[in-house]
Parts: structure tokens; C-alpha cells; sequence
């Protein structure tokens, strides 16, 4: 029998019109992700093929997950249609097998999915074939990959769905706590996503990943492109038990179905029978009551007065329903674990401030709260239908927007409900955690601002359910409304304008408040609001009243009942929308040059096509800057008059002068030397002068200029500005003119670059390119410098500081302004910025030398920790490096809009999110604020006195040394164990920023300044050395490079150079050492594969081990051959924790077995316990001893 209700439903299904409604988008969005780079599901391919085998396998997974939507519709609709349509004590009368009703059902439900996804994997293949497609980004077609992912991934997945769902469904006989048994599913999905992520055991990982996808991102981490276009997964270890486990937790939750299921329909039972009984008891038992005649009253009044009693009934229903509340706690537990594990750093987590816990509420709670209302939204709309009492509630003498309009104000309690909720809990977090004020009244501006984006979202869907007419439906259609904002942006259609409930990204920062950015914040809300209520306004002409009569008999209804009143209220919300938009985009595209992401590249392409012609045009070098900097914090505004002295420092005299100017700022030539302007391209902000008299060699010129920087009303982005009403941080390279080429402005992108006929993208100068190195690292920006005089006087307003580089040479008022003029002791690199804001100072001195802080008085959590970090980091580099070469040390806080630290000349700029309120009260905590306190103040020798060529490796001189010498003082301030914890989250970082590198992997010594390299391998790199050659040797080959490279010009120096003073302190056994890290890309894979010990008569042990080792060499595209393994391996014995004394053995590549002798019980045996090896997977490096009886 099971086969007829397999063929009835199966029929059934297909013939619905949602079905094919549903599947449309699903097929869309896997047909665009298989053919645009711009839409992708999954995440960022880097440089794999968009149909490498993993690309594949990762997009039908995280499409099964979608997907989830269409299998409670037509899994559990079918389990539960026959009690909702009335059938249910017919059919159960019947002598059918319950097996035969749930199995058919279920056979049917799963195989309508399994079409749809045939479809769409269909789709996907269509789309991987797509003409105008770049065949550099499509590898050959596999249909293994698709049926791989399709069986491995997709079958598993929705059958786990769809037996939780009929399970769920079967058992609760209620569509309601279906939905809720879902969004609880996904809610601790989502919270077990945190767990595993930070949990070191792959067990665990595999038992709170249903869907497998995480697993696979496991499994694929350090997949280099190359592996990612020919490899699939391997379906072993991990991936297998994880499609097993979860395989058979669905048959056994199918089989849970068919023991509990009962054959009865919906209210019959013994409890429930009794239940009624005793209401029918309390029913017969009330008195009779005579009833006083009354005149009914149509009004106003009346009819508001419905309106309120009408929401009094929908909050308290559904406030108080299980559903609601089962839901809020599962939020808050997703907001819980996104607190304690989602902002780590290291292994600290900051401060819980009060802006950072609205920051955590909104990564916490936003999807889930998004998930409700669409629920609700539903919920609310059809609540009298499915209890049947819609024929009474449509008969009463209410007016069609009263139960609209309570229904709206539902869904908006439930937002305040989850948001208040929230904020409870995370004052409660405040109070146990302690360290931070609870901020009420930030609480409050931070939960009405939370709360905008939700009530539109709000609106929006019930006016989409009460258009719709069928809640499934009005369903699709409102995720479709969720969906458009991220199809939208994948798809460029970007400005806040195009995509429904879009608004501009407001920060709070405890430095600047809202700031101004709040004004154009609060004009999208308007925009969007209006838009809103014009749809609320819509809807209730389509509200339903009796028997839902047809669409066209519905759009009719509706056009006749917005006459009048309503209709006038839809035209006044229509054009205060109209109005409203049309304010916003005069400030974002009349006031600011609003340009999306493609014209922006556009822009990018066409001053690449303009002028890389001239790269090399000769121009003169700037040798002094004096300016004269005027900040106006209440204005965001700034002027900065300057004066150039430029030098020809070629061999030619020169006749035209190439200025760069930025087109942010209004940008005036008040001194120029004789000549002609012979080009004014305000597109790009080119100028060309052309001198009189040619400016012949070894001359200097001067050159007198004025910018201005203004905000002019709102942008579309809304943040962030150079000059904030607290908190002001801008660099040379922003708004001063500059000259020649701006390389910077080249696009990277390989398939950006093709679609606009570039070519390939220029990379940096090869490392023995001798011309490139007559030019540092500012040739990229078009400057072309060496080092510079540098002199300023920056004014501000009378409450704040205004700090530049250089000793502070004399500070005034005057008319109501504060005045400081800064003058540097020696010459610097253009490298230097200007900052401006109310802080409180703290000093102190490190061998007569000034140290000061200048904080905001909410974050003196750190301070003591900065200046601990500046004193470490000059005893450390002092003694090994040289002098410091200035008279003072500022660290210097600044707000959250740049989330990082730079290191100019005397002056650090340090991001309140960055060090200033990391919790580090736990002493087991690794101390990141000294950290990178020791390496920005590291940059005072590592780019300020050695500084590289333009060429190749540039970053090895500067980011790298300032990485090393960080650890080195880390290491002897907090000892060896806090740095081999940096190092683990380094190695994991390299590991995984190789494989999303866009071009091709590089050796160290030849990096292209990407992080991954320069900074998390050179860590790796530089610590095995010190290592293996000696402290000692390597700072003596880096004291003797300073010393011979100090301030040195054309030619600039070179990783090359560097490598060279590093071998003359290596010795000739290690030389082969030095190559594989510097010259190589190689890798090792080293595992223990047993250990076993047994006594000796003379009260030793002998612990025989099994080894595999392996060293491969890679090329950039993550090709791996294999190597000799041509060096000794460490390895250590461990009796109780304690580490034996360790062995070094040369052991060949392969399976090897050998005997150690040790004095005490072993416990543990590994290879590689410095950890020094980059090994993919150092996890297996140990293994614990098995005793032999």
C-alpha cells in the first residue's frame, strides 16, 4: 500500500504551482553561482577554478542547507495535510499500516526534493558552460564531481532533514512546532558552528556538523588551488564517520517516527478527553448572566479601540506561546556563544564594553529574529483560520486595517521582546564578567537603532503574507525579500537605495559616539519606512474576508477599497518615499561622488589605460614638506596649506611636472614654479605642468599648496571620515598632492582585469630588477621620495589634542584654537600622519626617553601593558639592533573605524578594537597588546632606518624583522611557551591564506607584501632559525645589516641583501636549511604512527617508535614534489608531562621504526615538540605510549 500514497503524493506535488515556485530561485541562484565570480555561494574560491571539484561539493552542501524551507513545506505539509483538510478520521478509520501511510509520504516528500536538486544540479553544470565565460576559470567538466557532491552531500543531508521533519510532524501533529523543532534545529546548529570551530577534537566536530559542510572546510583548509581543481575530498577519517553518523541518526529517527506515530486524528486521546470534560464540566457550571441591550457605536474611536484590544490579544498570544519562547532562548544562546568564542584574539576575548555587547547581540541574535518574524508574520495573518473561527472573526464589524495594523504592532513587540531580552543578558554577562560600566543610555539609543532595520523587515512581510493569500507562499515571497539584499550586492546593484531595508553601517565608538554619520543613517530609515507603510496601506485592501475569492476578484477588491482615505494615505507615503529618496540621492550622488563596486574598477581600469604608459615618466624627488594643518572637528572638515621642495635627482633636466591630486579634496596651487598647465584631467586628478625652464640636474624647486577637505552632507556607505567630532586620523598619502603614477590604484584581480581588457596584472618588480631598486616602497603610491626634512604646526579646537611626528617644539592658543608645531630631529620617509582628539596622557620614561599614551578615559585597561611592551621591545632591540633613533615614544588611541596600528616616525596610532580593551586579567592568556606594541615600535628600525627597495621582497626588511623582533621580545618577557602559541595561530593563518592567494605563492625571500607571507610564514621562518642557528648568530647578521644598510638610498637594499648577512652567520651544514626556507616553498608531513615501551633489567625503558616522514617542495600554484628528507628530526619523550631529555636522528623519507632509551616510564613520544616544521597537520606529531606487559 505504501506505493500508492508514494504515487499519489508524488503526483500530487509535482502539480503544485509552489513547488515549481520554490524551486525557481534555487535554480537561479545555483545557475548564477556556477557563472559569475560576482554571485557565489560558499564563500571566496581565491584562484581555484568556479567548477574545481571542492567548489562544487562545498555549493551543493551549503544549497542543501537552503533548502530547508522546501522540504518542511512538502514533507511535513504532507504528513500533516490530511488533519488540517479534515480527512484524518476517514483515512484512520481505514485498515491501512501506518508504516505503509508514513513510508509513502515520506518516499514522496524526499523524492520531490531529491528532483528539485537534480534540477539544480543541472543548473549548475548549465551554468559552469555559459559563453563569455573566462575558459582561464573553467577546468574540464566532471561529472564525478557533481555526482560525488550530489550522493556524498545532498542525498545525506535531506534525508536528515526530512526524517527530523516528519518525525517533528508525526509526532506533534502541529505544522507551528514543526517550524519550531526547525528553527531550534538551526539555532543549535549555528551555536554548535562556535563550538567545534574553536574545538581541537575532529570527533567533536564531526558530532555537531549534521550538514557536513563544516567538516568539509576541515577537511579542504589548506587545499591549495592546485589541489582544489583536481581533487575531491578524500571520503575517509573525518568526512566519512561524520556521513555515516549522521546518515544513521536519520534512518533511526525514521524509525523513532514509526513507534511513535498514533494513527488518531488531532484532540483525541485520553488526556485530552479528559481535559475536556473538565471544561465542559466548568462551562455547564457557570451562571446565567441576563444580557442589557446596547447600541453599538461605528466610529473612530471604536474602531481604534478594536485596534488596541485586537493587539493586547495578538502580543499576549504570542509572547506567551511556546513557540515564541522556545525561540528567544535558543537567540540567546546563540548570542551567548558568539560572545565567549566569536571575538576571540589568541585566546582572550575584550572587555565586555557596552557597545561591543550590542555589537555581539547583533551577531547573536539579527537571523534568528529575522527567521521569527517571517514566522510569526504567517503565524499571525492565518491564526483564525487554522482555528477555524475565521468565519466569526471575518463577520465582526471591524475595519480591514484594525486586525492589520494589531497584527503589525505583534510583530513589533516581538522585536522589542528579543531585543530587551537581549540586552538583559548581556547586562548580566557585564555583571558577571565585571571590568566594564553597564551604559544604559546606550543601551537604549543601541536597541531603538537595532530595532529600525527589523520593524521594516516587519511590515514587509505581513503586507507580503496578506497580498500573497496563501502563507506558503507569503513565505517565499518573504524570503525572497530577505534573499534580495545579498543577491542584489552579488549581482552589483549596491546603493542602499536599490535594496529593500538596506541601510549604512553605524558603529558606535566609545571615542566619537554615533558621530554625524547618524543623520544619513537615519534618512535611509525614512526612505524605507514610508516604502514600508505603503505596503501595510497596499495590504489591507487585500485582506480576506470569508472565502478567499480569486486573484483577479482580490486585486479588484483591493483597487476600490484604496479609495478615499486610504487611498489618499498610500499617495502621501508614496511621495514622502519619492521625496525622501530623492534627498538621499542628492547627498550621495550629487553631494559625493557615489561610485558601486564595477565603477569603481571601471575607474581604476581607465586611469590604468590612461596613464601606465608614463610609469616611468622622470620626475623631481621630494626632499622637505612644511605644512601647516588646520583640523575642524565640529566642521569634519580640514586645510592644509603646504610647501614642497622637489630635486631633480636625475641625469636629465626636466620639463613637465606630473601632479597626482586626491579627488576627495579641492586641491589649489598657490606657487608654482614658471610654466603652463598642459593637462587638467579632473577625472582622474591628473595635472600636467610644464616648466619655462627646465629643471636641470641636482636643482631644486619649490612648490606652495592649499587642500581642503569638507563633508558634504551624507554618503551612501556612511562612514568613515578623516575627521570625526572625536577622533581624527589621516596620513600623508590620503590628501597630500603627490606626483607621477599612482600603481596603487592597479587592479589585482585577474578576472577583473581580463573583463576590461587589461591583461595580466603587473606584479611587483622582480628582486633583480636594477632599476626598480633605485626606488622604495612609496614608488607605488606615485611618490617619489627618499628621505625627507619634515616640519608642521597642526591647529585643532580648544578641547583637543592635535599630535603629528617630531619633537614637539612649542604648543599655543589663539582665538579659541590650540596650536602645536612638530619638527623631526632627523630625516624621515614620507611616511607620517596627523591626529586630533580628547585624551587622557599617561607617562613615563624608559632610560630618560619619553613613553606616553594617549587614551580615551573608558579604555586605561591596557596602558600599563603598552608601556611594559614599549620598554620591552627598546631593552630587546637596543641591545641586538642599535640605538632608537628619536626622542620620543607615542602610542596613540584611535577610534574603531581603522581597526589597526601603523607605526609612523615617534607616533603609533592604535585602534580602540585592536589592544585598549582586550581582557587579559587571566595570566594564562597570551598578552597580544605587548605583542603588537613590540612590533609597531619594531618599524622605528625595521622600515625607518632599513628601508627596501620596490622590488620583490620587500616586506621581508620591514614587516617581517618587525615580526621577529616582536617575538624575540615577547619571548623574553613572557617566555618560550606564549610564543609557540603565536606561532600555532601564525602556521594555521599561512596555511590558510595560501589557499585563497590569487595569483601565485612566492617564496619568502620574493614576497608581494601579502600578510600570509610576510608576516604568518616569516614568523615560522625566522623563529626555526633562531633555533636552529642561534639567537645570537641571527641578530648578529641583523645588527650588521642595520649597520651597513642604515638610511642607505639608491640603490635601496633587498631581501637578497638581508638573506646574505643571515648565511654568513649560517654554517655550511645548515646552508641547504636556509635555502628551503628563505628560497623555497616547502612543506613536511610528519606523523607518529606507534609507540610502544617495555622495561629493562637495569630499571630503563626502551621505547620503540614507528615514524612516517615526508618533505615535499611546492610550487606557487601548490603543486608538491616530493624531497629527500635530508635533515635531522627531533624527538622527544614525555614520562608524566615531563620532557625527557630529547634525541635528534636522521631518519630517511617513509616508514621507519627505531628504539630510544630512556630513564623513566614513558607516557608520550613526539617528533617536532618545538613545533618548528610547518607540518599541515602537527596534531599527529605525537602519540601516546603503549606499555607492553
Amino acid at each position: 500500500m505504501w506505493k500508492s500514497f508514494f504515487a499519489f503524493d508524488l503526483r500530487y506535488h509535482l502539480r503544485q504551482p509552489l513547488l515549481w515556485i520554490s524551486t525557481l530561485p534555487l535554480v537561479l541562484i545555483s545557475f548564477l553561482s556556477a557563472s559569475s565570480d560576482s554571485f557565489r555561494i560558499g564563500g571566496a574560491i581565491g584562484n581555484a577554478h568556479m567548477n574545481a571539484p571542492v567548489v562544487i561539493v562545498n555549493q551543493l552542501g551549503v544549497l542543501s542547507i537552503i533548502a530547508m524551507f522546501l522540504v518542511t513545506v512538502f514533507l511535513a505539509g504532507a504528513i500533516l495535510r490530511d488533519s488540517e483538510v479534515g480527512m484524518a478520521d476517514l483515512l484512520f478509520a481505514t485498515p491501512m499500516r501506518k508504516f505503509d501511510y508514513l513510508l509513502g509520504r515520506f518516499l514522496a516528500g524526499f523524492a520531490t526534493c531529491l528532483l528539485v536538486f537534480g534540477l539544480i544540479t543541472v543548473a549548475m553544470m548549465i551554468g559552469s558552460r555559459m559563453p563569455g565565460i573566462d575558459p582561464a576559470r573553467i577546468g574540464p567538466f566532471s561529472l564525478q564531481s557533481y555526482a560525488w557532491g550530489f550522493f556524498v552531500y545532498v542525498v545525506p543531508n535531506l534525508l536528515f532533514v526530512s526524517a527530523l521533519l516528519t518525525l517533528l510532524a508525526a509526532t506533534t501533529r502541529s505544522m507551528m512546532m514543526v517550524y519550531v523543532g526547525v528553527l531550534g534545529f538551526v539555532a543549535l546548529w549555528s551555536i554548535a558552528g562556535f563550538l567545534g570551530g574553536r574545538a581541537d577534537s575532529a570527533v567533536l566536530a564531526v558530532l555537531l556538523d549534521p550538514f557536513g559542510v563544516r567538516v568539509l572546510a576541515q577537511a579542504t583548509r589548506y587545499f591549495t588551488s592546485a589541489d582544489m581543481n583536481v581533487r575531491l575530498p578524500e571520503l575517509s577519517g573525518a568526512l566519512l564517520m561524520n556521513r555515516a553518523l549522521w546518515t544513521m541518526l536519520a534512518l533511526g529517527m525514521f524509525g523513532t517516527t514509526l513507534v511513535l506515530f498514533k494513527p488518531l486524528r488531532v484532540g483525541t486521546g485520553r488526556g485530552r478527553r479528559k481535559r475536556r470534560a473538565v471544561r465542559e464540566v466548568a462551562a455547564s457550571a457557570a451562571p446565567s448572566t441576563p444580557l442589557r441591550r446596547m447600541e453599538p457605536l461605528f466610529g473612530a474611536a471604536t474602531a481604534w479601540h478594536q485596534t488596541a484590544r485586537l493587539l493586547r490579544a495578538d502580543v499576549r498570544a504570542v509572547l506567551r506561546s511556546l513557540p515564541f519562547l522556545v525561540m528567544l532562548l535558543l537567540a540567546l544562546a546563540n548570542f551567548f556563544a558568539n560572545y565567549t568564542i566569536g571575538g576571540m584574539r589568541f585566546d582572550s576575548t575584550p572587555y565586555p564594553l557596552t557597545r561591543l555587547m550590542l555589537e555581539e547581540l547583533a551577531g547573536g541574535l539579527n537571523e534568528m529574529l529575522v527567521i521569527v518574524l517571517l514566522f510569526f508574520s504567517g503565524e499571525l495573518v492565518y491564526k483564525d483560520r487554522q482555528a477555524r473561527i475565521d468565519g466569526l472573526a471575518d463577520a465582526l464589524p471591524v475595519p480591514n486595517w484594525a486586525p492589520l495594523l494589531a497584527k503589525c504592532g505583534a510583530l513589533v513587540a516581538i522585536v522589542l521582546a528579543f531585543l530587551l531580552a537581549g540586552v538583559v543578558a548581556a547586562v548580566g554577562i557585564q555583571l558577571v564578567v565585571g571590568g566594564a560600566p553597564v551604559d544604559v543610555i546606550l543601551y537604549a539609543k543601541g536597541t531603538l537603532i537595532s530595532s529600525a532595520y527589523f520593524v521594516l523587515m516587519a511590515m514587509a512581510l505581513l503586507a507580503l503574507q496578506v497580498v500573497a493569500g496563501n502563507k506558503f507562499l507569503g513565505y517565499a515571497l518573504g524570503i525572497a525579500v530577505l534573499a534580495s539584499g545579498p543577491v542584489l550586492r552579488g549581482l552589483r546593484i549596491e546603493h542602499h537605495l536599490s535594496n529593500f531595508a538596506s541601510l549604512p553601517t553605524l558603529r558606535y565608538s566609545d571615542m566619537n559616539g554615533y558621530g554625524h554619520y547618524i543623520a544619513g543613517w537615519a534618512w535611509f530609515v525614512l526612505y524605507w519606512g514610508l516604502l514600508s507603510a505603503a505596503m501595510l496601506v497596499a495590504a489591507q485592501g487585500f485582506w480576506v474576508r470569508g472565502t478567499a475569492p480569486r486573484w483577479r476578484e482580490r486585486v479588484k477588491a483591493a483597487a476600490a477599497a484604496l479609495r478615499g482615505r486610504a487611498g489618499a494615505a498610500l499617495a502621501l507615503c508614496l511621495s514622502g518615499f519619492a521625496a525622501a529618496g530623492g534627498w538621499i540621492y542628492y547627498n550621495t550622488n550629487i553631494l559625493n561622488d557615489y561610485q558601486s563596486s564595477e565603477a569603481l574598477l571601471d575607474f581604476r581600469a581607465g586611469y590604468e589605460k590612461a596613464y601606465r604608459k608614463d610609469m616611468d615618466l622622470p620626475l623631481p624627488s621630494l626632499t622637505g614638506i612644511r605644512a601647516e594643518v588646520d583640523i575642524f572637528p565640529s566642521e569634519h572638515a580640514l586645510r592644509i596649506h603646504g610647501h614642497y621642495v622637489l630635486q631633480n635627482k636625475t641625469q636629465a633636466p626636466l620639463v613637465v611636472l606630473r601632479i597626482q591630486n586626491d579627488l576627495r579634496a579641492t586641491t589649489h596651487f598657490d606657487k608654482l614654479p614658471a610654466g603652463r598647465l598642459v593637462r587638467d584631467d579632473r577625472r582622474y586628478g591628473v595635472q600636467d605642468w610644464q616648466l619655462d625652464q627646465p629643471l636641470s640636474p641636482g636643482a631644486s624647486i619649490a612648490l606652495d599648496f592649499t587642500v581642503e577637505v569638507r563633508r558634504h552632507g551624507f554618503t551612501n556607505d556612511g562612514m568613515p571620515d578623516p575627521v570625526n567630532d572625536n577622533g581624527t586620523l589621516f596620513a600623508f598619502e590620503d590628501y597630500f598632492p603627490k606626483f607621477g603614477y599612482n600603481q596603487s590604484l592597479e587592479i589585482d584581480d585577474a578576472q577583473a582585469r581580463k573583463a576590461r581588457g587589461l591583461g595580466e596584472a603587473h606584479r611587483m618588480p622582480k628582486l633583480e630588477d636594477g632599476q626598480a631598486q633605485s626606488k622604495n616602497y612609496w614608488k607605488l603610491f606615485g611618490i617619489d621620495a627618499d628621505f625627507i626634512d619634515f616640519e608642521t604646526t597642526v591647529s585643532t579646537s580648544a578641547d583637543q589634542t592635535a599630535l603629528a611626528p617630531g619633537s614637539l617644539v612649542n604648543s599655543w592658543e589663539k582665538d579659541g584654537r590650540r596650536y602645536f608645531h612638530y619638527k623631526m630631529d632627523r630625516p624621515i620617509l614620507p611616511f607620517f600622519g596627523y591626529q586630533s582628539a580628547r585624551w587622557e596622557v599617561k607617562r613615563d620614561q624608559w632610560n630618560g626617553l619619553p613613553i606616553e599614551v594617549y587614551y580615551d578615559i573608558k579604555h586605561a585597561y591596557n596602558i600599563d601593558r603598552m608601556i611594559a611592551g614599549a620598554k620591552g621591545a627598546l631593552d630587546y632591540y637596543t641591545a641586538h639592533f642599535g640605538p632608537y633613533p628619536y626622542k620620543q615614544v607615542r602610542i596613540v588611541e584611535t577610534p574603531l573605524y581603522q581597526s589597526y596600528a601603523r607605526a609612523f616616525p615617534t607616533l603609533t596610532p592604535f585602534s580602540e578594537s585592536l589592544g585598549f580593551i582586550s581582557d587579559l586579567r587571566d595570566p594564562a592568556a597570551a598578552d597580544h597588546v605587548f605583542y603588537v606594541t613590540a612590533h609597531e615600535l619594531a618599524h622605528q628600525w625595521w622600515g625607518d632606518q632599513a628601508i627596501a627597495a620596490n622590488v620583490q621582497g620587500g616586506g621581508l626588511v620591514t614587516e617581517s624583522l618587525a615580526e621577529y623582533s616582536a617575538l624575540m621580545a615577547v619571548e623574553k618577557h613572557y617566555g618560550a611557551e606564549t610564543v609557540r602559541r603565536i606561532l600555532r595561530f601564525d602556521l594555521d593563518e599561512y596555511l590558510r591564506g595560501r589557499t585563497a592567494e590569487g595569483a601565485e605563492e612566492q617564496p619568502l625571500i620574493r614576497n608581494e607584501s601579502q600578510t600570509y607571507l610576510q608576516y604568518r610564514k616569516a614568523s615560522l621562518v625566522f623563529y626555526r632559525l633562531r633555533e636552529e642557528i642561534g639567537e645570537a648568530a641571527v641578530n648578529r647578521a641583523l645588527r650588521r645589516f642595520l649597520d651597513d644598510k642604515r638610511y642607505q638610498t639608491t640603490p635601496y637594499t633587498t631581501s637578497r641583501d638581508l638573506l646574505g648577512y643571515l648565511r654568513a652567520e649560517t654554517p655550511a651544514s645548515k646552508q641547504d636549511l636556509v635555502t628551503d626556507l628563505f628560497e623555497r616553498i616547502v612543506f613536511y608531513d610528519n606523523r607518529v604512527l606507534a609507540a610502544e615501551a617495555s622495561p629493562r633489567a637495569d630499571g630503563r625503558w626502551d621505547v620503540s617508535v614507528t615514524v612516517r616522514l615526508a618533505k615535499t617542495e611546492a610550487d606557487g600554484y601548490g603543486k608538491e614534489t616530493a624531497r629527500v628528507y635530508d635533515e635531522p628530526i627531533d624527538i622527544a619523550v614525555f614520562a608524566g608531562g615531563r620532557l625527557l631529555p630529547a634525541a635528534q636522528r636522521m631518519l630517511p623519507a617513509g616508514e621507519t621504526r627505531f628504539t630510544l632509551t630512556v630513564a623513566e616510564k614513558p607516557s608520550e613520544v613526539c617528533i617536532d615538540p618545538r613545533q618548528l616544521l610547518i607540518d599541515r597537520v602537527p596534531a599527529d606529531n605525537r602519540r601516546a605510549v603503549d606499555i607492553a606487559n
